[in-house]
C-alpha cells in the first residue's frame, strides 16, 4: 500500500524527536503557565462575599447573645457556624471536614458564578430547597441571590446533620430571622417543613419532633406535612408553582440532602456537585431536582464540598475564615496569544531547521556520489 503521507527519505528519526519534543514541551509550557486575570464578576463576587461576611457576624454574635459555647475543637475557626455534634434535632451524620469548609464567605462567589452562568439577573425566580445542614451555605446562597437581585421561593428544613445548626435554640429557621430583622436580606423562607424522615421527623424522639415544631412555631412560617414520600415531592412542587404565579422558575438550587429534594442515596450520588443542566440517567425515585430537569430547568446541587472547593480554588478545612476576595474564584486564566504564536513560530522554525539540514546533507551526499562515479570512470 502505498503511504497516504510525505515524508522526507532524509529525515533522521532522532530530528523527529527533537522536534515532537519541542512541540510537547511549548504547549506544556504553555498550558501550566496561563497569566491570572480578575474575573469580569469580580465586583458582583465581592460584594456577595462581604455580605456574606457580615451575615456570618450577625450569626456568630447571636450565638454568643444566647450563651452556646463555642467547640474549639470543631470549630478551631471560630465561626460560630458548626452546631453541636448531638441533639435531639440532629437528623442524621455529618462530615466534620465538610462543615468547617463550608464557613468560608467566599462560597457566596461561587453561588454568583453558579447563577450568572445560567442567565439568573435581577428579578428571576429561583426555586430554593434548604435543609439545618449547611448554614453557612445557605447564608452564602442568600448572600450571591440577594447581590444580584433574584426573587427566590424557599422551602426550608429545620432538621439539620452532624454539626449543622443543630442548637434548639438556634436552628436554621432561627438564623435566617437574625439575617431578616438586621436587614441583611429581605427575604425569608416561604415554608418550611420538619424535615428528616418523609419530611416530618418521622425517626426522631418525641422531644425532638416538639424542638423542631418548636422552631417553626417561633419563627411563624407556614408549615407543610405530607404523609408520604411522593406527597412530599407533589408538596413541593405545587408550592414553588404556586408562588411562581405566571413567572418562569429559572433555576432550582439544593443545599443539603432532603430526601424528597434529592430522591434516594443513590441518587444524589448520580447528580453533580453544583451547576446541572441535564438529567442524569438511571435515577431510581422522583425527587424534586428530577423533577425541574425534567422541565429543562437547571439545578445547582449542593454536595460533596470539599470537591466544591477544589474546583473553585478554595481552602478545604480552613483553621481560619477567609477574608472576601480570597480564592481562584475570583480570578480566571487565560493564555496570551503572543505566548502560543511564539510557540508556534518555535515548532515551525525547528521543522525548518531539520528540513534544511536534511536537504543540506542530501545534496552533500549526492555531491560525494558523483565524486565516487567520476573517479571510476
Amino acid at each position: 500500500m502505498k503511504a497516504l503521507y510525505w515524508r522526507s527519505n532524509y529525515v533522521s528519526t532522532p530530528q523527529i524527536v527533537v522536534v515532537a519534543m519541542l512541540a510537547a514541551g511549548g504547549v506544556y509550557g504553555v498550558e501550566s503557565n496561563p497569566v491570572e486575570e480578575r474575573d469580569e464578576l469580580f465586583e458582583t463576587k465581592l460584594r456577595a462575599t462581604r455580605l456574606a461576611k457580615q451575615a456570618f457576624r450577625a450569626i456568630y454574635l447571636k450565638r454568643i447573645s444566647l450563651r452556646i459555647p463555642l467547640d474549639t475543637e470543631a470549630d478551631p475557626a471560630g465561626s460560630g457556624l458548626i452546631g453541636p455534634v448531638r441533639t435531639p434535632i440532629v437528623s442524621n451524620e455529618g462530615h466534620i471536614t465538610a462543615k468547617r469548609t463550608t464557613a468560608n464567605p467566599n462560597f457566596a462567589a461561587v453561588f454568583v458564578e453558579m447563577l450568572s452562568e445560567v442567565g439568573i439577573k435581577k428579578g428571576h425566580v429561583v426555586a430554593l430547597n434548604l435543609t439545618g445542614s449547611f448554614p453557612a451555605m445557605n447564608i452564602n446562597m442568600y448572600a450571591a441571590l440577594e447581590t444580584i437581585g433574584a426573587d427566590p421561593i424557599v422551602i426550608s428544613s429545620v432538621a439539620a446533620s452532624e454539626y449543622g445548626a443543630t442548637h434548639p435554640d438556634l436552628t436554621w429557621l432561627d438564623m435566617e430571622h437574625v439575617l431578616f430583622e438586621q436587614d441583611l436580606i429581605s427575604f425569608r423562607s416561604d415554608a418550611v417543613t420538619m424535615g428528616g424522615v418523609l419530611d416530618v421527623a418521622r425517626d426522631h424522639s418525641d422531644e425532638g419532633r416538639a424542638l423542631i415544631q418548636a422552631a417553626i412555631d417561633r419563627n411563624d412560617r407556614p408549615a407543610l406535612t405530607p404523609s408520604s414520600y411522593e406527597e412530599a415531592v407533589q408538596m413541593r412542587l405545587s408550592f414553588f408553582d404556586d408562588l411562581r404565579g405566571r413567572r418562569p422558575i429559572r433555576l432550582f438550587a439544593n443545599i443539603g440532602g432532603g430526601t424528597a429534594s434529592v430522591g434516594t442515596f443513590t441518587d444524589k450520588s448520580d447528580f453533580r456537585p453544583g451547576l446541572n443542566t441535564k438529567l442524569p440517567r438511571g435515577l431510581e425515585r422522583i425527587s424534586v431536582m428530577r423533577s425541574f430537569l425534567e422541565r429543562g430547568v437547571p439545578v445547582i446541587h449542593v454536595s460533596k464540598i470539599r470537591s466544591l472547593a477544589r474546583r473553585f480554588g478554595l481552602p478545604e478545612d480552613p483553621v481560619v475564615v477567609p477574608e472576601p476576595g480570597e480564592g481562584g474564584v475570583f480570578r480566571t486564566s487565560i493564555v496570551r496569544s503572543w505566548t502560543v504564536l511564539g510557540v508556534l513560530f518555535m515548532i515551525l522554525a525547528a521543522m525548518y531547521a531539520a528540513t534544511r539540514f536534511d536537504i543540506a546533507s542530501a545534496f552533500g551526499r549526492r555531491k560525494q556520489d558523483d565524486k565516487s562515479a567520476e573517479q571510476m570512470v
